[in-house]
């Protein structure tokens, strides 16, 4: 989400009042985050919870082109991952969507000490290689994170309807403004359709600046939650 060309600007004017909230919440020394990416392959949102700047827990819900996802949930030890849930849906050899769900439990040394792998009830096995990916993947959450966080972004979502912008907070907005150039046709939806919007982008003032567009649905589409683990 780095920019080293001059970034263009489209306006998008809309009826209705402005209020500006700020998107990290702070409550003594903890802090929370919510971000995301997307690109051809998946679209990813992520929240991270922060005390005394160290991670306490993170989150994600990635979905994927083929229409598979997983949503994880990473526990933290100040910089230590301890733990791993995560449950979703994946294509099996017949290219069959099935479940599964998984369990990896880390010592301080960043040692597995703990794996379970089910798919379609079924128990399986993890190889190394497997291990050091999902790791990776929980380790992205924290820095991607804190990369947008630095850069003033954050994940902002609502719902376009009658000329005015809603955030899922209540807050109202006329003034978007878009970094990348939406096509006439999108425009045009956006600005005459009921919509709801995902997207990474800078509250402002008055107005919103879109870094990039995450998710647009027609219709009054139900805000993204962070998704909940028991246990």
């Amino acid at each position: 989400m780095k920019h080293v060309t001059p970034v263009i600007f489209v306006t998008l004017v809309l009826a209705g009042c402005s209020s500006a909230t700020t998107p990290l919440r702070q409550n003594a020394q903890i802090t929370q985050f919510a971000g995301g990416e997307s690109n051809t392959d998946r679209t990813s949102f992520y929240w991270l919870t922060e005390k005394l700047n160290n991670p306490e827990s993170s989150t994600d819900d990635v979905k994927f082109a083929d229409n598979t996802w997983y949503q994880s949930h990473y526990t933290w030890d100040g910089n230590y991952l301890r733990e791993i849930t995560r449950v979703g849906e994946r294509r099996n050899n017949s290219g069959d969507k099935v479940p599964f769900q998984m369990t990896l439990r880390f010592s301080q040394a960043g040692e597995a000490v703990y794996q379970r792998m089910q798919i379609n009830g079924r128990v399986m096995p993890m190889k190394n290689g497997q291990i050091g990916e999902v790791r990776s993947q929980a380790g992205e959450v924290v820095s991607k994170s804190r990369s947008q966080r630095n850069e003033g972004l954050s994940l902002i979502q609502g719902h376009w309807k009658d000329g005015v912008f809603t955030t899922c907070n209540g807050d109202e907005y006329r003034n978007i403004q878009f970094k990348q150039p939406l096509p006439k046709l999108l425009v045009d939806r956006i600005k005459e359709e009921e919509n709801f919007a995902a997207f990474i982008g800078e509250l402002g003032g008055k107005k919103i600046v879109v870094d990039q567009m995450l998710l647009l649905k027609h219709g009054g589409y139900a805000c993204i939650e962070r998704p909940m683990f028991n246990g």
